[in-house]
């Protein structure tokens, strides 16, 4: 049988999520950051942190704030801005 209390019941937070969700300065707050790239090599959505606190959600093709998303993959996503400048986006170093 499981320990009680291992895992919280209801809307609660387990330990580690908590700890590792309130890490300080793991993120610049004033910049636009690249914090989730998902899905299949062929149909990936990328996530991004605004400078006001709201997530972007994107695919390939879009036209966001940041530009035309160029290309999302495993390694960052290519933004083409609107000046024709591409930029690549790592995403953020976790740890």
């Amino acid at each position: 049988m499981a320990e009680s209390g291992a895992f919280p019941v209801g809307n609660g937070t387990s330990p580690i999520v908590s700890l590792n969700a309130t890490k300080r300065d793991e993120i610049r707050l004033d910049q636009v950051q690249l914090v989730g790239i998902m899905g299949k090599p062929d149909d990936m959505t990328a996530l991004f942190r605004m400078t006001r606190g709201n997530i972007l959600r994107v695919k390939t093709g879009d036209q966001s704030q940041i530009g035309r998303i160029y290309e999302i993959s495993e390694a960052g996503v290519v933004v083409t801005r609107s000046n024709g400048n591409s930029i690549f986006i790592p995403p953020i170093p976790v740890g």
